[in-house]
């Protein structure tokens, strides 16, 4: 048998404690980044235009990254305007700890 350092073990299951920790907060508080108005829509239609809004102005970086999920059409203050974003990419979005909000266009 392979016998593990107590350190290693301990550094593994602090690490494995703070995954998962930040596992449960996203999971538990990502539904409640999107708007009640937009979940009718998610059900009912492939595509939808959303609204994000972040607590800061958006950088190149979160361009980018929502152009990987749909046409961004434009950006007003701290509200990026993407449209054609599927269902599930939505929920992927509403993982990102720094969105604050997605709403309907």
């Amino acid at each position: 048998m392979i016998e593990v350092p107590r350190r290693t073990l301990a550094f593994l299951l602090v690490a494995a404690g703070l995954w998962g920790a930040g596992e449960a907060f996203v999971r538990l508080t990502a539904p409640g980044r999107i708007d009640a108005a937009l979940a009718p829509a998610l059900d009912r239609e492939a595509l939808v235009n959303i609204a994000v809004t972040l607590p800061f102005a958006p950088e190149d970086f979160h361009i980018r990254l929502f152009q990987g999920y749909g046409v961004v059409s434009g950006v007003q203050g701290t509200t990026v305007l993407i449209n054609r974003v599927r269902a599930d990419d939505v929920w992927r979005i509403a993982r990102h700890y720094w969105v604050r909000r997605i709403a309907p266009q």
